[in-house]
């Protein structure tokens, strides 16, 4: 099987805008775990038409979004569709599929659905109603590594979600990370083993991330990417099979908790992914009276630019549509960027470039 990286992203804006400039090489599209957030609103353009619009770009590519329900909440809007969110979310896309490539359709689903290793009979079920429309993969998603009855537990998630000759991909998700640690090693080799045993040809996928929760300090910083180094000694002792790879994209693993006050604009930050590291340059705007004067992010992103596409490790202009508004948003260019959802773009598309151009060693 041949290899294939995997990236969570967390339902923001930026991260499926650049998944509407992916490159047009073959591989250029990597495995898209795409993490439902309460914020998906299925009313309204927002949130939920970016999503929409990304999960038909992967599906033209033959590579179908990997939907993942875990964070809702009953209270967002998603949860409470009727048919649940898998079946709200794959009308939407199935349909805004047609309508772009009308007789050339691709036959592939919308959406694979993600479930967890624990998933209740009830969710494990809902997977079947999308099977009876649409034949398609399943996800199992693991957190604990333990391998107890392990061929029960695949046998009955299969059976319960109608599986029949589709494959069962599994993710083992080890969450934030910041050191490797060998027991953690073992750990996750030995669940490998046993799913790469039980699921023959289909994909298993180690996922972690690295990236800190919160950005301290205003100086230029290189950072060891922990996943990189936890992901390859993983791989390298589960014998005669692949263990993809899989992170976070540039953000952290868990989503920030959502708070109904402070919504000032963040100091301008960027995260560049480099061969087994992340480059993070950040700037401080001047807050008169708690107020940013109009135009400051984005001479301050300019800023970064400047430094970064100045530094050896800037991939070049023509390395990802994320690297190509960089170099636009120097000084003089002819590109800005002055908001979140905007840096996160440029960053992941970077990060995709990154993962999808290179080969396992040197992620």
């Amino acid at each position: 099987m041949s290899f294939t990286p995997l990236v969570a992203l967390k339902s923001k804006t930026g991260e499926f805008d650049s998944l509407r400039h992916l490159d047009e090489g073959e591989n250029a599209a990597p495995r898209v775990i795409v993490e439902l957030l309460d914020s998906v609103q299925p009313e309204g353009r927002g949130v939920i038409r970016s999503l929409v619009d990304a999960a038909v770009e992967l599906a033209v590519r033959g590579r179908p979004a990997w939907v993942d329900p875990h964070l809702l909440t009953s209270a967002g809007g998603l949860a409470q569709c009727a048919g649940g969110p898998f079946e709200h979310l794959d009308n939407r896309i199935e349909n805004a599929l047609q309508d772009r490539c009308g007789l050339f359709t691709p036959d592939v689903p919308a959406l694979v659905p993600v479930v967890p290793a624990s998933a209740t009979d009830t969710q494990l079920r809902a997977i079947a109603l999308l099977q009876e429309h649409r034949p398609r993969e399943v996800v199992v998603r693991f957190r604990d590594l333990g391998t107890d009855r392990l061929a029960d537990r695949l046998g009955h998630i299969a059976h319960l979600t109608r599986l029949g000759d589709q494959a069962m991909h599994a993710v083992i998700d080890l969450g934030h990370v910041e050191t490797v640690h060998p027991r953690q090693v073992e750990a996750a080799r030995s669940l490998a083993r046993a799913l790469t045993d039980h699921l023959g040809p289909a994909s298993t996928t180690l996922l972690a991330g690295s990236v800190p929760h919160t950005r301290l300090g205003y100086a230029t910083t290189v950072r060891d990417r922990v996943e990189v180094r936890l992901w390859s000694e993983v791989a390298a002792g589960v014998g005669g099979a692949v263990i993809h790879y899989g992170d976070y994209g540039v953000v952290h693993p868990h989503p920030p908790a959502v708070s109904g006050g402070d919504a000032r604009l963040p100091n301008p930050y960027f995260v560049y992914t480099v061969p087994g590291n992340a480059i993070t340059l950040r700037r401080q705007l001047d807050r008169e009276g708690g107020k940013v004067a109009e135009g400051a992010a984005v001479e301050a992103f300019s800023d970064i630019a400047d430094e970064l596409v100045a530094r050896q490790e800037f991939a070049g202009s023509g390395y990802s549509w994320g690297d190509r508004e960089l170099a636009g948003c120097r000084r003089g260019g002819d590109r800005t960027a002055g908001s979140v959802p905007r840096w996160i773009a440029l960053a992941t598309s970077h990060h995709i470039a990154h993962l999808t151009r290179r080969a396992p060693g040197e992620l």
